[in-house]
């Protein structure tokens, strides 16, 4: 085998799936290698997306994406991607062709210090000597990318290991099956601490469920620990549908009451970050107490009020605990109090619920009439994401109102289902999250829905071609308000950097246009009535190409009301 063989079939071997990038010199032959042994390839336009679709991939599927880059500027561009599977804690690794050997520090065809860029990003960073070695490095990037908490990895290949045809390898050790981390014992005696502190101690209990949970696959389980203890349930904003929306447990209707009014908080695969104020007050109540289960307990040392820390992966923690209050080992003390408490909830929610609700039913009195975000999401919940009973869609949801409304309006059922800026706040995953979705499902049937705000759908609108290229069914939504936060409702008569506002956009950019421009179906709606007719015409339709809706909101300055 030459050097390029090895590469590509040790790829295939250690069981990598998806494969992302932008093809250049000298990667190019990796590309049709891997093509040629029967391995797909997605070419993307800009290697920013493709590493943002890449580290979701990992959360999607429990595996690590590769994304393929040429060295220097394709590799910097890269680097978004590791930065966004680091803070999201996926797996994900980045191989990048690097200078060759000989021309390394003599100003070399795109030379960079690849590894001191990746590695402030990285659990891990590894430099190929010689291809073979390629095998037992791919082997341990792998396991560094899933292990204990999940993190990006990167590898570099000099430019003469793949350029090489010549060269034959004997004798190389190649990966046999995907690798899986060693066994780790459960700690019984920390978890059935845990779990009696919060059933005898805890009056008005919380679960907080994050993507932890989600990347551990243990919704099954916490579903159950939820339904047998009867602890109201607020996921973080990528936790929803770990636990469905409609469940009477969940209680993200009254998030605010919730977090204000909890004693205990069971907190499984989420940090306390800026999402949840530092779990400090005024969120949360002065003299709470969290109890907190993941599979890096270090970075809560520090957190204010943990009272219990369990290193646990959040599936074994949970098989545990349910095995612990199925046999009746530990009970609820506090039973009368944890019913009061879930009464006042469901109170709260009712009240919030119907106020959310009216301002989605809200009429639109006139055609002339802008229409508004809430408005807008309550056409596209009946008669897009939720029309025939659809229960596993995936929702795709990018921008400032665009996404925080969105997170309310849109009930989720299923895990891993809901995909946004997540923890680093990342604008410019939308399409490349939603090409991910896609080819990681695989299934024309499944509805993967991406909604953007105009300003956020900028960062990465070009990477609809290959939603056409590849025929991937993904509906676009593009909430069009002409600018970032707001836009104007009227082209100014003189335009200059001096004098438009900073976060204008041009008027009415016709996003639709651009989509049909590769071929798929594009719309440009400002009444809901059509937006109405062209989501059931969608939801109703069986096809293999995007389709991109272009939706005329107010450019307005005032923030939407955000209930919760």
């Amino acid at each position: 085998m030459n050097g390029i063989e090895i590469i590509a079939k040790s790829i295939k071997s250690i069981g990598i799936e998806h494969i992302f990038g932008i093809v250049g010199v000298p990667i190019t032959p990796i590309a049709y290698e891997l093509q040629k042994i029967g391995m797909e390839f997605y070419g993307f336009r800009n290697e920013q997306s493709a590493s943002y679709a890449t580290s979701v991939v990992g959360y999607l599927s429990g595996k690590p994406g590769l994304c393929m880059t040429v060295s220097g500027p394709g590799m910097v561009h890269a680097l978004p991607g590791l930065l966004n599977a680091q803070s999201n804690c996926w797996p994900m690794i980045l191989m990048s062709s690097t200078v060759s050997t000989l021309e390394r520090g003599k100003g070399g065809f795109q030379e960079s210090d690849q590894m001191k860029q990746a590695d402030p990003l990285c659990k891990k960073c590894y430099h190929v000597p010689s291809v073979d070695k390629f095998p037992a490095i791919l082997v341990d990037a792998y396991l560094q990318s899933i292990k204990g908490r999940p993190g990006p990895v990167y590898i570099e290949i000099p430019s003469e290991i793949i350029q090489n045809k010549t060269l034959v390898y004997d004798n190389v050790n190649m990966p046999i099956g995907t690798p899986s981390v060693p066994y780790e014992p459960t700690d019984h005696i920390s978890i059935s601490g845990l779990v009696g502190y919060l059933l005898s101690e805890s009056k008005r209990p919380v679960i907080i469920g994050g993507k932890g949970a989600a990347m551990s696959r243990a919704e099954n389980e916490l579903r159950e620990f939820v339904k047998t203890t009867g602890i109201p349930f607020l996921p973080s904003p990528m936790g929803k549908g770990l636990v469905p929306d409609d469940d009477p447990s969940v209680v993200s209707a009254a998030r605010s009451m919730t977090l204000k009014n909890a004693d205990i908080v069971l907190v499984l695969g989420a940090r306390l970050n800026w999402m949840f104020n530092y779990g400090n007050s005024p969120t949360f109540a002065e003299n709470v107490q969290f109890l907190v289960v993941d599979v890096d307990v270090s970075e809560f040392r520090s957190t204010k009020n943990v009272t219990l820390l369990v290193q646990s992966d959040i599936k074994k923690f949970l098989v545990e605990a349910n095995k612990l209050v199925k046999e009746n080992l530990i009970k609820f003390r506090n039973g009368g109090e944890l019913l009061k408490w879930k009464e006042d909830l469901q109170k709260e929610m009712l009240v919030k619920g119907k106020q959310l609700e009216d301002q989605m039913k809200q009429p639109q009195v006139s055609d002339s009439d802008y229409l508004g975000y809430h408005q807008v999401y309550g056409v596209l919940r009946d008669y897009l994401f939720t029309a025939n009973n659809c229960r596993d869609y995936v929702f795709v949801n990018e921008g400032a109102n665009t996404m925080d409304i969105g997170r309310l309006c849109i009930p989720q059922f299923e895990a891993r289902t809901r995909l946004d800026a997540g923890t680093l706040g990342t604008m410019g995953i939308g399409v490349g999250y939603a090409l991910a979705a896609s080819i990681v499902h695989r299934n024309p049937q499944r509805r993967v829905i991406c909604v953007q705000g105009d300003s956020a759908f900028g960062f990465s609108g070009m990477e609809m071609e290959l939603a056409v290229r590849y025929q991937l069914p993904i509906v676009f939504v593009v909430i069009n308000n002409n600018g970032v936060y707001e836009g104007l409702e009227e082209k100014p008569s003189v335009s200059n950097a001096n004098t438009l506002p900073p976060t204008s956009l041009s008027i009415d950019c016709r996003y639709d246009k651009m989509m049909e421009s590769f071929g798929g179906t594009g719309y440009f709606i400002s009444t809901l009535s059509s937006l109405t007719d062209i989501c059931k015409q969608i939801s109703s339709q069986s096809t293999q190409s995007p389709t991109l809706l272009n939706i005329k909101i107010k450019p307005s300055s005032i923030k939407p009301k955000i209930i919760h």
